[in-house]
């Protein structure tokens, strides 16, 4: 793999509007909205979001599959493909498992009414949220750090006196785009708090960028709250990765 400059990240927004699947986070490096890396490989172009959500353009040839392969499993990379003939290839070779996931757009123009439960408060994520919160899906697995996250991120975090309950914010954003991540915390679920939480961050989102969401499609709370919000499930690809 060759890794390409920082410098020259603008040069591959063409490359990164080209690819099939949840091209936000390929753009969101290209135009340089949020860090990550790209590589060339062969006559193809890899994006390795911060978060390692990885995706790539191009057609490559058996060697460079087999180049993607072994990156893939020795960098611990979450490569999203939609190409069925491809997720075989690899997955032939061993030593990664295949997960799919569903690839949902927001046909809307305005976000639902999803009121909090009494008891419940909405708060911007500010720095003193953005380092606090932790679990499977929080903001700083997505951006560098919280000024970055300041400068072309939002979100939003549903409070219980001081204690964080749920919160979404934008885990990917292009100049159109953006990718939502929502989290609710164990003793908090089953309140409707994350479709609340997403609901205000989409009334920020609208209309400058479009809403997107994308979940493994084993995490029926997660795709039960992008369709209670009006999200239609629109594409579908695997997560390839090494057997964690």
């Amino acid at each position: 793999m060759e890794l390409i400059s920082p410098a020259e990240y603008n040069s591959f927004i063409s490359a990164a509007e080209n690819v099939p699947i949840c091209r936000v986070y390929p753009l969101s490096i290209a135009e340089g909205f949020q860090s990550g890396r790209i590589y060339r490989f062969g006559n193809c172009i890899l994006f390795r979001h911060r978060n390692n959500f990885s995706f790539f353009t191009g057609i490559p040839d058996e060697a460079s599959l087999r180049e993607l392969h072994s990156f893939t499993v020795s960098e611990e990379l979450k490569l999203m493909c939609s190409d069925e003939a491809v997720c075989a290839f690899l997955d032939s070779l061993g030593g990664v498992e295949l997960i799919p996931r569903d690839i949902y757009s927001y046909p809307c123009d305005s976000a639902p009414d999803m009121p909090l439960p009494e008891g419940y408060t909405l708060s911007p994520i500010d720095r003193e949220l953005f380092g606090r919160l932790e679990g499977r899906v929080p903001p700083s697995l997505y951006w560098r750090d919280y000024d970055e996250y300041l400068e072309n991120g939002m979100g939003v975090c549903v409070m219980q006196g001081d204690e964080p309950a749920a919160w979404a914010f934008t885990s990917a954003v292009s100049s159109t785009e953006a990718d939502i991540g929502i989290e609710t915390a164990e003793l908090h679920r089953k309140r409707g708090l994350a479709a609340a939480a997403a609901a205000a961050l989409i009334r920020e989102i609208l209309p400058e960028r479009r809403p997107t969401w994308t979940c493994q499609r084993s995490n029926h709370g997660s795709s039960r709250t992008a369709e209670k919000l009006g999200f239609v499930k629109s594409s579908q690809c695997m997560l390839i990765r090494k057997p964690l």
